[in-house]
């Protein structure tokens, strides 16, 4: 068995060896790289409706049937007389017709390789294209990353934007309290400094009224005898001064009895003047 495959692939080889050898071809459509047969001929015809030359195949099928079929085409699209030859070398050709009417015009007709110089320009942007998309997927990762860190950042952020918001509510509650305190203790210092000039007026009353009350004990502890003598030696003195207090009609021969009244006298004159005084001075206090 083996035997005979390998005398048939060889008289194969054989025939094909022949083939490339011969001016004949192997006929072979583009469509499914179907076999039609062998081209034993390619020659010229003159087309009188185009007034050019066309090329046209000649030969016998695969069951021993003629055909000829041109091996260009009329594209009514373009104007242009387009070749059909897809491939082409020493052991076959390709065309693009899909069938043998020469007059069958029609797209679907035809089926085309590309040029491969056209193919490799194709395959260069194809591959330019997968290159695009492949960065363009690492960018949306890399993106996609970022994003991540972004919104974990901005987590972070607004934390530490609440956490200062909240330092900053309780600065300013501390500032409120800060300023009422600086407040109350400049009212303090306001009422202790009236307490102290209070405290100088009252003992500069109390001083007075002492000195006040001290003249009074003297003069109510003294004998009239002593005051007679202090009366005559400070006469004219005492006169001015008994003449302000409304009292100089005194004369110069007075008794004891006399003058025990006038030493009463002085001491409530002196009593009174001292009270007319005071309300003065608690009124300048106050204002």
């Amino acid at each position: 068995m083996i035997q005979k495959q390998l005398k048939f692939v060889l008289s194969i080889v054989d025939v094909l060896n022949k083939l490339r050898k011969s001016p004949y071809l192997l006929f072979i459509r583009a469509r499914g790289m179907e076999p039609v047969g062998i081209v034993t001929k390619i020659e010229l015809k003159y087309d009188p409706g185009w007034g050019i030359m066309r090329s046209w195949a000649k030969g016998l099928t695969f069951d021993g049937k003629k055909f000829e079929e041109p091996l260009d085409r009329k594209n009514k699209r373009t104007g242009e007389l387009e070749d059909l030859v897809q491939m082409k070398n020493d052991l076959l050709i390709i065309t693009a017709r899909n069938s043998t009417d020469p007059d069958d015009d029609n797209e679907a007709n035809f089926q085309y390789f590309m040029n491969p110089h056209m193919m490799n320009d194709i395959k260069d942007k194809l591959d330019s294209v997968k290159e695009k998309d492949r960065i363009i997927h690492d960018l949306e990762k890399r993106l996609k990353e970022a994003t991540t860190k972004m919104d974990t950042y901005r987590a972070v952020a607004d934390s530490v934007e609440s956490e200062v918001n909240s330092l900053r509510e309780r600065v300013r509650n501390l500032s409120e309290r800060l300023s009422e305190q600086t407040q109350r203790a400049e009212e303090y210092k306001r009422q202790l400094k009236e307490l102290q000039i209070g405290l100088i007026r009252e003992e500069s009353k109390l001083d007075e009224k002492l000195k006040t009350s001290d003249r009074l004990g003297k003069l109510e502890g003294k004998d009239s005898a002593d005051l007679i003598l202090e009366a005559a030696k400070k006469q004219a003195m005492a006169r001015e001064e008994l003449d302000k207090l409304g009292m100089g009609g005194l004369t110069a021969y007075a008794t004891k009895t006399d003058l025990e009244k006038l030493k009463q006298e002085i001491v409530s004159a002196l009593s009174k003047q001292s009270e007319r005084e005071q309300p003065k001075e608690e009124e300048e206090e106050k204002k």
